[in-house]
């Protein structure tokens, strides 16, 4: 290293070795200079900075710590766990205050635990949502061995599935555990309940159906009769909404609205549905909830009294309204 004019130091490009990789990443690092700033003085290129400061990490000549950070909340998971006999919770710290942003945190954060999870399994179902698809999405891949079968739990809305619904899920979860999708073949909500045992009598689509009746886990979304992809996404009519609504219902889990104690509403809407029944829900061993914000308290303490959620995987806010509701 030759000292020049002024703080302009001059190096040879090709000349890595330590004492220029440890200079720049000083300047960087411990005196706070930009890269531009620090090309400049040592009379390289920002990109020659850029790769001098990756090399320093690679050799371990800088090494970076951060301090540890629990991204759950485990005393709020005890409680929701004691408080509502839960198989498991999983609580995650909020980073931020929108709800776009708590939806990416859940997925983002509760992904590797679900991961595990999913990886013991055999028969996975998977419904759609928002909070849902970033769990999803926030899996990596896996590349050990033959991963479980996953199946859709519901019909798919129109003919462009979108990156939310249960069927691109469940064959995103195929493709990173290595494992087999199987597919339901049919709109969510039909016309009539003579549509449905149509869509049923076919051998494939029943043998699907039949298949609910083995799932090891199911990952659903809840949905509120305000907020839910079905209601957002224009599905069902006004009519449709109108006459759940009279029926007393709180909440939606795979296009099954429910009341105040979980049980399903009578109504026209439910001969209409292609999708899990909540009894098969309630057969399953574990049904873990995937859902944000403070909106879906009712709808999840409902689901959770009917005995068709047993796990939850929710953020803080969310998780403290649940455990205020009476």
């Amino acid at each position: 290293m030759n000292i020049c004019a002024g703080w302009r130091c001059c190096f040879n490009v090709a000349d890595q070795s330590s004492a220029l990789i440890t200079s720049v990443a000083r300047m960087y690092y411990l005196d706070g200079l930009g890269q531009s700033e620090i090309a400049n003085i040592c009379g390289v290129s920002r990109s020659t900075v850029s790769r001098l400061l990756t090399t320093a990490r690679d050799r371990g000549i800088v090494r970076i710590s951060v301090d540890e950070f629990d991204p759950r909340d485990r005393d709020m998971e005890r409680q929701l766990v004691n408080r509502f006999n839960l198989r498991n919770a999983i609580v995650v710290r909020e980073l931020s205050c929108t709800s776009a942003s708590i939806r990416r945190a859940v997925g983002y954060l509760a992904a590797p635990i679900l991961a595990d999870w999913i990886g013991g399994q055999r028969l996975v179902g998977l419904a759609g949502g928002r909070t849902l698809s970033e769990l999803v999405h926030n899996i990596e891949a896996r590349k050990h061995g033959a991963g479980p079968a996953f199946v859709q739990l519901m019909g798919t809305f129109g003919s462009s599935p979108e990156r939310i619904d249960a069927s691109e899920l469940s064959r995103a979860l195929a493709r990173r555990f290595q494992g087999t999708f199987l597919t339901l073949n049919a709109p969510a909500f039909v016309q009539n309940q003579r549509a449905r045992d149509l869509f049923l009598s076919h051998e494939e689509i029943r043998s699907i159906w039949n298949a609910f009746d083995s799932l090891d886990l199911a990952l659903v979304g809840v949905g509120t009769l305000d907020e839910s992809a079905i209601i957002e996404r224009g599905v069902l009519k006004a009519e449709a909404m109108a006459e759940v609504r009279v029926a007393g219902a709180v909440g939606e889990i795979c296009g099954r609205f429910f009341d105040d104690q979980g049980q399903e509403c009578v109504s026209e809407l439910r001969n209409c549905v292609v999708s899990i029944g909540l009894d098969a829900l309630r057969n399953c061993q574990d049904v873990t909830a995937v859902v944000s914000g403070p909106s879906r308290a009712r709808a999840l303490r409902a689901a959770i009294r009917g005995d068709i959620v047993k796990s939850l995987a929710i953020d803080q806010t969310g998780a403290q309204s649940l455990l205020c509701m009476r």
